[in-house]
């Protein structure tokens, strides 16, 4: 179900990206949004559109078709007075902390760095904090990345984004790339941010169980399409789409290496053991609280 339009802090309308030369979008016809301490989770398989998505939603691809919205402002409109602004209000963290952090730079820099970008001033005691917020020592302030854990460096990117007191983070596979007994910590750390900032959090991840940690909300991705959104809950508890309950393992799992039926009908199709003649045209997705686009679901 769509949240009412002075909750939603970023959105996107009927949302298609087509990268050049590619024979398909790689996003196709999504509408999302996300209101004020949503969590949103957006889950599917490698190509499923993921990524280029919250590419899209940080501005730094163009649609091809469809709306990007900052709260109530088209993100085309906005002067670069206002876009810097609400870039500042809206911060990525991506799988690889390297994509934050220079290598060259100390974490003190690191963590200046947003500051010195958006000409602010950094409060005195204001790094030593951040990296209380992430629970790590002030010890690792002159230290460079490469000496720190995948963990710890995870951590000081999340604090780098925390840095300008942002309304939304936009989570890209942030553990995906950390051992299992390190991801469990770093998902608490972003739970307890969630409560004690009450940020709002859209996060990309490949693992359903990622999800189900952190997020309030899921729209589960198949080749470009959401095919399934609800509560995490209700989604994870009666999954709707023979696409999520493959993800969830109660039907056979989808081998991702077959290949994926395009346009017309539902993307799935080759890959489904319940595809019928019906599912050679594509089916809508209801504005329901938890809806699936399948022939099958009434």
């Amino acid at each position: 179900m769509t949240p009412p339009a002075e909750q939603r802090l970023i959105s996107v309308s009927r949302l298609t990206v087509q990268h050049r030369g590619a024979s398909r979008p790689a996003v196709r016809d999504v509408s999302l949004s996300v209101a004020r301490g949503q969590v949103l989770g957006v889950v599917g398989e490698s190509g499923s559109g993921k990524s280029t998505l919250l590419r899209a939603w940080l501005g730094l691809i163009p649609p091809t078709a469809g709306v990007v919205r900052w709260g109530a402002d088209e993100l085309p409109s906005l002067s670069e007075r206002a876009l810097r602004e609400r870039r500042r209000l809206i911060q990525p963290v991506f799988q690889h902390p390297s994509a934050a952090l220079d290598p060259r730079f100390t974490i003190a820099q690191s963590l200046a760095e947003p500051f010195e970008i958006h000409r602010r001033p950094v409060k005195d005691g204001g790094l030593e904090q951040l990296l209380a917020d992430v629970q790590l020592s002030v010890e690792v302030l002159p230290q460079l990345p490469r000496t720190l854990s995948a963990g710890q460096r995870q951590r000081v990117a999340i604090a780098r984004a925390l840095a300008l007191d942002p309304e939304v983070l936009l989570l890209d596979e942030p553990v995906s790339a950390l051992d299992v007994s390190v991801q469990a910590q770093v998902l608490e750390l972003l739970r307890q941010l969630r409560d004690r900032r009450g940020l709002t959090m859209v996060l990309i991840s490949h693992d359903l169980d990622v999800v189900r940690a952190l997020a309030t909300d899921v729209a589960v991705l198949f080749a470009g399409r959401v095919i399934e959104h609800g509560s995490v809950s209700a989604v994870t508890a009666t999954p709707l789409h023979p696409y999520t309950r493959a993800l969830l393992g109660t039907d056979v799992k989808p081998a991702i290496d077959r290949p994926i039926a395009d346009e017309p009908g539902c993307a799935f199709r080759a890959r489904c053991p319940f595809a019928q003649k019906a599912c050679e045209a594509t089916p809508p997705l209801p504005d329901a609280a938890h809806a699936a686009a399948c022939v099958m679901v009434k």
